[in-house]
């Protein structure tokens, strides 16, 4: 790939910035909002008080029943970089000077400059450098960068952090996880991860959250997928989905014109379109107009104890809540996470764009997953991007496009913990740094299937049958080297754990 342009945006609303240094790819792709995908829119575990001080939890035991989990997925675009999030520390390839790949040689390691250290507790390290333990040990031992357990915003250590809920058993990460493919390009790799065909001809244009919704019982809603997309466009996942529809707040689904005539209008053309026959559009419309009339009666507000950041991914956040504990039936729920292409600069350590953006995912998520602390035995949250980074860092501090991410999982029925070699057991897992365990000497390999994450998912918690995931949701046939889609056992198995906290006090505030 060509050295990038490189270009640094203000994001108003995060209120650092953000999208740091993007290849020009990217950033083309962020300047036409994924134009591409407009057209389909058109179409269509107990923790102790001291761990938690906000919420006290509990675990329960409840049978599996007919109705499927809501399923949220949050997409994190441009390729965030694994090592600065889940440090593999017990690897010997990850610190050692030099590494001489085969093709490269890195006379001062793979990562001298922005590279995460072991974890240490006799070191107060207030830069956050280090890592923070993940409870594992031995030859696969992970560590957490410490922004997903930073409780401060804006002066005030008051929020509850990603960390918090993996203690409690709550949250999964997946290493070496993503799409088989092998392709670079940001706009190619996102396609056909939400397609849902790696390795495959592109012959289906419907997203595969498409086809799940499409071929699903409804449970009534007019109102079946939601995104709350960064660009207000229905994703490439959801692609020609029944009752879907995009935004960002609850607030912007209204009929345009002038509010005080909104209500009369909306009737003048409900009657219309009803006493009409033959018109195509019919159905849609009557569907929009219920679509606003319940999204008007849904409150906007949030649990006491769920704070979430001004950033625009948390507000989204909130709405998505909001849009959840108000009853409407929603079946899958989508939102994003932009800005993690960082070509230069990326700043892993405290006060850096890298930390920022991983300290906003993890107090936001963890705010959601406190908000819907009474429906949160039916919620699965799946985190994802298109593509990890390569091992390396470049010349300008940064790293470029590589293979291997991470998956993140959260929700009343996932068996939370790493899912790494010492988990899986044997090459399943994570294949580690040894170059010649990489691709093309500089990328993590994938060797967990994102499908066989999300099957597992379908199966256990959406009550799909496996032969409509095999030819229907990914549909694998054509797939060329057929890939393995072994299952992980990070989601419970026929019954759900019921985590019902209550609140017994209100954090201190400093």
């Amino acid at each position: 790939m060509d050295k990038p342009q490189y270009i640094a945006q203000l994001d108003r609303n995060d209120g650092y910035r953000d999208d740091h240094f993007a290849c020009n790819e990217y950033r083309e792709i962020t300047r036409r909002a994924f134009m591409g995908r407009s057209a389909a829119a058109a179409a269509g575990v107990v923790a102790a008080s001291h761990v938690l001080p906000g919420i006290s939890l509990s675990k329960a035991v409840g049978q599996q029943g007919a109705q499927p989990d809501i399923l949220v997925s949050c997409f994190w675009r441009g390729g965030p970089d694994l090592l600065s999030q889940l440090i593999p520390y017990s690897d010997p390839w990850l610190y050692a000077a030099p590494y001489n790949s085969g093709a490269e040689f890195f006379a001062d390691g793979l990562r001298p400059t922005i590279g995460i250290s072991p974890p240490d507790d006799n070191d107060p390290d207030l830069s956050a450098q280090r890592c923070l333990h993940l409870g594992n040990v031995g030859s696969d031992a992970f560590g957490i960068n410490k922004a997903y357990h930073d409780r401060e915003y804006l002066g005030v250590e008051d929020r509850n952090t990603i960390f918090e809920f993996y203690q409690a058993g709550e949250v999964a990460f997946i290493p070496a996880a993503g799409s088989p493919d092998t392709n670079r390009s940001h706009f190619s790799a996102e396609a056909l991860i939400e397609f849902g065909t790696p390795n495959q001809p592109q012959t289906d244009i419907t997203g595969w959250l498409a086809r799940y919704l499409n071929i699903a019982p409804s449970l009534g809603s007019p109102l079946r997928g939601a995104a709350f997309s960064s660009n207000r466009l229905v994703p490439k996942m959801l692609a020609f989905a029944e009752k879907t529809l995009a935004f960002q707040a609850l607030s912007e689904v209204v009929l345009p014109g002038n509010p005080a005539t909104a209500q009369q209008r909306s009737d003048i053309l409900s009657t219309r379109y009803a006493a009409q026959s033959q018109d195509p559009l019919k159905s849609g419309v009557l569907n929009a107009f219920e679509i606003i009339d319940l999204l008007q009666q849904v409150p906007i507000s949030p649990h006491p104890d769920a704070r979430y950041t001004n950033s625009s991914f948390g507000q989204r956040l909130l709405n998505a809540a909001a849009l959840i504990r108000g009853g409407v039936n929603v079946e899958v729920v989508y939102t994003d996470r932009t800005g993690w292409d960082n070509h230069a600069t990326i700043g892993t350590f405290k006060g850096g764009g890298m930390y920022d953006r991983l300290k906003d995912i993890s107090q936001n998520l963890a705010a959601f997953r406190v908000d819907l602390q009474d429906d949160w035995h039916r919620i699965t949250l799946v985190c994802q991007g298109e593509f990890g980074r390569q091992i390396n860092e470049n010349a300008d501090g940064g790293t470029d496009h590589g293979n291997g991410g991470l998956m993140m999982l959260m929700g009343g029925s996932i068996n939370g913990g790493v899912y790494a070699k010492q988990t899986l057991g044997g090459a399943d897992g994570w294949a580690g740094l040894d170059p010649a365990l990489t691709i093309d000497s500089d990328a993590i390999r994938t060797t967990i299937d994102y499908r066989a994450v999300y099957s597992e998912v379908l199966r256990k918690r959406l009550l799909v049958d496996q032969s409509v995931i095999d030819n229907v949701i990914f549909k694998t046939s054509a797939e060329q080297p057929p890939p393995v889609l072994d299952e992980l056992g990070v989601i419970s198995n026929s019954a759900a754990r019921l985590s019902t906290p209550t609140i017994k006090q209100t954090r201190s505030r400093r």
